[in-house]
């Protein structure tokens, strides 16, 4: 099948499917690939730079951020990591011996997916919101750290769990099954408003300061406020 929108837009569900499926399988090229296989493919004519590079440099403003646990196991699968289990896996993603035995030192109860919250989603968004702050363009960045209820998620603010707040939608079909009973109206009120904010504005208010010299940070969580770069750790350990 060609590479083009025309044949993925003809292809059957079992076809893409059966692509999926390719794009896991082991083989000597494997390693070529990035690693978020289905994400934006730099093709300089429809998307022209990579997007954290974009993202970086585009002079408009930018809202962005993480959940805490974005790739966490539920809790009852989530056993730390053997020491060396995960040394192997801080080293294929790229950590030099002193920053892996730091994010162990961090991390004395580690699983694997803490290591991947950090390098496929933290550090990424940390390195854009750096990057913006050096060249001064507008940016705001967050961490969502409120967790529910929901059986095997408790203490986990895991991948999507700050979308229902975002949108105030925390009375929505399945809300209760992803978070637990009760999630606070409060916190949905001002992730909400502050989404708002942005959109209609391009500035989310003045209870959230935009990431700058003093690397502030909203942490979402029963008490919401913006602290002064809580994520030194992440930086020290991931961008240096």
């Amino acid at each position: 099948m060609p590479a083009t929108a025309a044949a993925l837009q003809d292809a059957t569900d079992a076809e893409l499917l059966a692509l999926q499926d390719a794009l896991d399988t082991p083989g000597p090229d494997r390693d070529e690939l990035p690693a978020l296989l289905l994400a934006p493919f730099t093709d300089g004519e429809l998307v022209p730079r990579p997007v954290p590079e974009a993202l970086a440099d585009a002079d408009v403003p930018l809202l962005l951020g993480f959940t805490a646990h974005e790739f966490a196991a539920p809790a009852d699968a989530a056993a730390p990591a053997a020491e060396d289990e995960l040394l192997g896996l801080l080293g294929a993603l790229g950590l030099d011996d002193s920053r892996a035995a730091r994010f162990l030192a961090e991390h004395p109860d580690a699983a694997a997916g803490d290591a991947i919250t950090d390098w496929l989603f933290r550090a990424p968004a940390l390195a854009v919101a750096e990057a913006r702050a050096e060249r001064q363009r507008p940016t705001w960045l967050y961490q969502f750290d409120w967790s529910g209820s929901a059986p095997g998620r408790t203490g986990q603010a895991y991948h999507c769990s700050d979308l229902p707040f975002a949108f105030d939608l925390l009375h929505a079909e399945g809300v209760e099954a992803a978070l637990g009973a009760h999630p606070p109206q409060a916190l949905a009120d001002a992730v909400h408003t502050a989404w708002v904010a942005f959109v209609r504005d391009l500035d989310p208010g003045t209870a959230w300061p935009p990431y700058g010299d003093g690397r502030a940070t909203m942490r979402w969580h029963a008490e919401p406020r913006p602290e002064g770069d809580p994520l030194r750790t992440v930086r020290e350990i991931w961008l240096t």
